[in-house]
């Protein structure tokens, strides 16, 4: 039996929320809206919050189509105002997690790009595991990762 697209999405939202909760990650997933939502995912650790949204790409490339402009205004808005800045966490077949940044998917929809395939993916984009490396190596150096409460 094929997976819809809908339910493979929701998959992964559900995947990559639990996978930050393991890292120590305070995070909700936000369910399905008729108006719309911004992101799938808001995360915060150390004082630091993030705006994700998941898409679950069923082909080797990523439409750029899919990148809604109330995505793009929220995350933005989330940014000016002090914030990290919103991510898109895309998925294919057979390869890792890469974490886009909003403003770069933006960039390329205004230069008219259609997509981004699989295989450019390390060009616009930072695999979840490297990210999750780099803010675990800066966690562990203040007070190996339990905050000033300890």
């Amino acid at each position: 039996m094929k997976t819809s697209n809908k339910s493979a999405g929701t998959k992964f939202e559900r995947e990559f929320a639990e996978r930050l909760a393991a890292e120590g990650f305070w995070v909700h997933r936000f369910q399905d809206n008729k108006n719309g939502q911004p992101c799938d995912v808001v995360a915060a650790r150390n004082g630091e919050a993030y705006l994700v949204d998941c898409k679950d790409c069923q082909k080797d490339v990523f439409e750029l189509r899919r990148v809604e402009e109330n995505q793009y205004n929220a995350m933005l808005l989330f940014h000016m105002t002090g914030n990290s800045r919103g991510m898109f966490a895309v998925r294919f077949q057979g390869a890792p997690v890469y974490l886009v940044d909003f403003q770069v998917l933006k960039h390329l929809k205004n230069e008219g790009r259609k997509g981004i395939p699989k295989s450019a993916m390390p060009t616009y984009g930072r695999t979840l595991e490297s990210w999750l490396d780099e803010l675990n190596v800066t966690r562990a150096g203040d007070n190996n990762g339990r905050g000033d409460w300890v």
